[in-house]
């Protein structure tokens, strides 16, 4: 019975070490991984370091979606704003989205514009309009020239919504 308990233990610990931390052929020939600066939440843990975070979108009750912008011209440019989980972004009709605003004041999004004449440049309303227990309030407009790849506040911090950007 002793010999059963040890080698279900021994297998655990094997188990864990080769699925916890996957080694790279960097790592594994002794050099050392080093923090990227430009990726967010990346750990400082040398062991952690090849782990990325990625955002899968809401994962929670709030989970909700805000609202939808489609570009009128081409209707492969799409933006979701949820409201409690940020922006996502699809240029292929909604194949696939990639989060598009995650390194800015709110994450709580209460509308977004497309400018119809221009594609490239979006407006982000933040802070929900239906409040809830799970929602927490905006910080104002935000406004991207690049399609979305970057966007700049331009005002309304205090409001603590934006239902509507006309």
């Amino acid at each position: 019975m002793r010999t059963s308990i040890h080698r279900s233990s021994l297998f655990t610990i094997v188990a864990f070490l080769a699925f916890a931390a996957p080694v790279s052929p960097a790592s594994a020939q002794g050099n050392v991984q080093r923090r990227d600066a430009t990726i967010t939440n990346q750990s400082a843990n040398p062991m952690l370091v090849p782990f990325r975070f990625r955002s899968i979108g809401p994962a929670s009750m709030g989970g909700r979606i805000d609202d939808i912008a489609v570009y009128d011209r081409d209707p492969s440019i799409i933006y979701i704003g949820y409201a409690t989980g940020g922006v996502f972004r699809s240029t292929n009709a909604g194949t696939t989205f990639e989060p598009v605003f995650e390194r800015y004041g709110s994450a709580s999004i209460g509308d977004i514009a497309i400018d119809q004449s221009n594609p490239n440049i979006v407006y982000v309303g933040t802070g929900e309009p239906n409040n809830r227990q799970t929602s927490t309030f905006g910080d104002g407009i935000y406004k991207s020239t690049d399609g979305g790849n970057t966007f700049t506040h331009i005002g309304l911090r205090e409001t603590q919504t934006i239902a509507r950007i006309a």
